[in-house]
């Protein structure tokens, strides 16, 4: 019963991280498209309309960009966007980061195992990865090429942050679970503890009960004139020799007054005439 309990909340967490799983991917796939898409139109704008902006109309994107994420501290606890591009075998960070290298944040070599998701977006890939990001944490990253300036969006979250609440409440649950289960295990003996020990008595003085005592039942035949009783395999058997096969009883001869002043007469006479 308590491993089968502790089953059903496993699936049921279980069930509930992956449709958590599936939604969280869902919103983050739906943020970095749109990011990046946005990002874009005004990269097309800035060709057209900021051609003197110093250093050109890329940089006037990239400066609406920055002044905009300077205002914004990222979603959930551990969530937050990322604006890569590709220079001299490396990836060059465009915005600060939420949490190390906050305000400059240092360049990775391409061929590092860091920023998985940011080196798909650079390499012109679109979609979804579990994977390290450039601190090396395991994160649910969307990943999105921007075109129109050569560079990389990743919206990505921690995952230790979507498994925690799951990881409590399987803590909690399974605590819970095992303390009801012990209370109903304990009130389960107090309340039959009684009811076996008065059992195992009852038993106890039926079976000695059946050790002292063998009975005869049904119908014996027994001759009209000896008294034989005939057993089971057809055989004719004094009543005492049959009496004690099939009982603990045994027999003790002596002669009844009938009998005595039937078959001795003398010693009958003798034993009135003494008395």
């Amino acid at each position: 019963m308590s491993l089968l309990v502790l089953v059903v909340q496993a699936i049921t967490i279980s069930t509930l991280y992956r449709a958590s799983i599936k939604e969280e991917t869902s919103r983050l796939e739906e943020a970095a498209k749109s990011q990046a898409r946005l990002i874009e139109a005004i990269a097309r704008f800035d060709k057209i309309y900021s051609n003197d902006y110093p250093y050109g109309a890329r940089q006037a994107t990239l400066s609406q960009i920055k002044d905009a994420h300077s205002k914004y501290h990222g979603f959930g606890k551990t969530g937050e966007f990322t604006l890569s591009t590709k220079e001299n075998d490396q990836i060059v960070f465009l915005l600060s980061h939420r949490h190390q290298d906050l305000n400059e944040p240092k360049p990775i070599p391409w061929n590092s195992e860091l920023a998985e998701p940011m080196r798909l977006a650079l390499s012109g890939k679109s979609g979804i990865i579990i994977g390290q990001d450039y601190r090396g944490e395991k994160v649910l990253a969307a990943y999105e090429p921007v075109a129109e300036l050569n560079i990389g969006i990743v919206a990505k979250i921690d995952l230790l942050e979507i498994r925690l609440p799951f990881i409590k409440a399987a803590v909690i649950s399974g605590i819970s679970a095992i303390v009801f289960i012990l209370l109903g295990v304990a009130l389960f003996f107090k309340i039959t503890n009684p009811i076996l020990k008065g059992l195992e008595n009852s038993v106890g003085k039926l079976e000695k009960a059946l050790s002292e005592v063998k009975t005869l039942r049904g119908i014996l035949p027994i001759c009209s004139y000896c008294k034989k009783i005939r057993d089971d395999d057809g055989y004719w058997n004094q009543v005492e020799i049959y009496v004690q096969k099939r009982s603990d009883a045994d027999f003790s001869h002596g002669i009844c007054p009938d009998c005595m002043k039937e078959h001795y007469k003398d010693e009958y006479k003798e034993i009135l005439y003494q008395e």
